[in-house]
């Protein structure tokens, strides 16, 4: 729709931020429900991919506006500064996890089902940043690290869309063209990603061109942010109601990934969906859905949700053969997930995050 570009755009406040926070918060909680409530309902929810969907979109939003915030301040982006904030944001919590999981390998693998190899195998793949491109199964990769093939895929974005994003705002032809390059972007590596699910099935679904339209549709979005002031999320604000449905109705009865349904119109359709909640959430109207989100407990879990989505797998997995009683190890094993989230929230990433400001030239509130 046609918006006029804005020539200032707006800060973001801390109630907006916290809504975002609350949007991981959500995520993070499909995220663990679907490795938690086969417990004692096999079966009884997989909608962990979606969730994992809703971070991309929300990443890809992000990341965008920073590098877009830094290239109106300053005129250029810098890399170097760029990517050593992307590790202090990631690099030290993961650090800690890939050394507890080769730790419980070699120490108790044989009880915890870790293969000490294939968690060696694993760590290495994910220190490279290349897991999503493992074969699992054959590797012996322990369950509890495959949740790291999602860093892997964000990485691989940072790494490059940077680089095409200077190119594309450098460029006098493309740079107004910016937002409609971006949304055909999104359009062709859907059709990629279709492609890919028919001939390889679902391994396709853990390769970076499976989840690059989710995130170039995030960063679609904060492109019409900034360019028009924060008014096109105004103008998609009528259909958050229709959003918040259609992740309600996913969420309770989450599609198959085995499905090219599922490629070409679940997937396209809830990243709409998560696009439109980002932009009412940063809005400067409060609604319904910013006081819940903004809500204390959510925005708790969100700002966590990085520590609890390394650690909660893990935890359920190392405490499984030890409790039989379902119910009990669920308890036991949030509670030590939380637990372990909370000391790396406090005590390694927030320490690393200090030194960010070293690095910043546009500050993300």
């Amino acid at each position: 729709m046609p918006i006029p570009a804005a020539k200032n755009p707006p800060v973001q406040t801390k109630s907006r931020t916290q809504a975002l926070d609350g949007i991981r918060g959500v995520a993070i909680g499909a995220v663990i429900a679907s490795h938690y409530v086969p417990v004692f309902a096999p079966g009884g929810f997989d909608g962990g991919a979606y969730g994992v969907l809703v971070f991309f979109v929300l990443s890809g939003y992000l990341i965008t506006t920073l590098l877009l915030k830094e290239h109106e301040r300053t005129g250029r982006i810098e890399l170097k500064a760029f990517y050593i904030r992307r590790a202090l944001r990631l690099l030290p919590a993961l650090y800690l996890f890939l050394l507890v999981a080769l730790a419980l390998a070699f120490t108790v693998g044989r009880q915890l089902r870790m293969d000490p190899d294939g968690a060696v195998t694993g760590a290495v793949m994910a220190f490279f940043y290349v897991f999503n491109f493992a074969d699992f199964q054959g590797l012996q990769i322990p369950h509890s690290m495959t949740v790291l093939w999602t860093l892997s895929v964000e990485e691989q974005f940072y790494l490059l869309w940077p680089l095409v994003l200077i190119l594309l705002l450098g460029a006098p032809a493309l740079k107004p063209r910016l937002q409609k390059l971006v949304l055909g972007a999104a359009v062709v590596f859907t059709l990629l990603g279709i492609v890919a699910f028919l001939f390889l099935g679902l391994m396709s679904f853990y390769r970076t061109w499976t989840w690059i339209a989710p995130l170039l549709l995030g960063a679609s979005l904060a492109i019409a942010q900034r360019r028009t002031q924060g008014q096109f999320g105004a103008e998609v604000a009528k259909f958050a109601p229709i959003a918040w449905c259609l992740l309600l109705l996913v969420a309770l009865s989450p599609p198959t990934l085995n499905s090219v349904v599922t490629h070409a119109v679940v997937v396209p359709l809830l990243s709409l969906a998560s696009c439109v909640i980002i932009a009412r959430s940063t809005g400067s109207q409060a609604t319904v859905s910013t006081r819940v989100l903004g809500s204390p407990l959510l925005v708790y879990v969100g700002r966590r949700s990085y520590g609890l989505y390394l650690w909660n797998l893990l935890a359920l997995e190392s405490l499984e053969p030890f409790i039989t009683d379902p119910v009990l190890l669920i308890v036991c094993a949030l509670a030590v997930a939380f637990a372990v989230a909370e000391a790396s929230y406090r005590w390694v990433e927030m320490p690393a995050l200090r030194h960010k400001h070293r690095f910043e030239r546009a500050q993300l509130a």
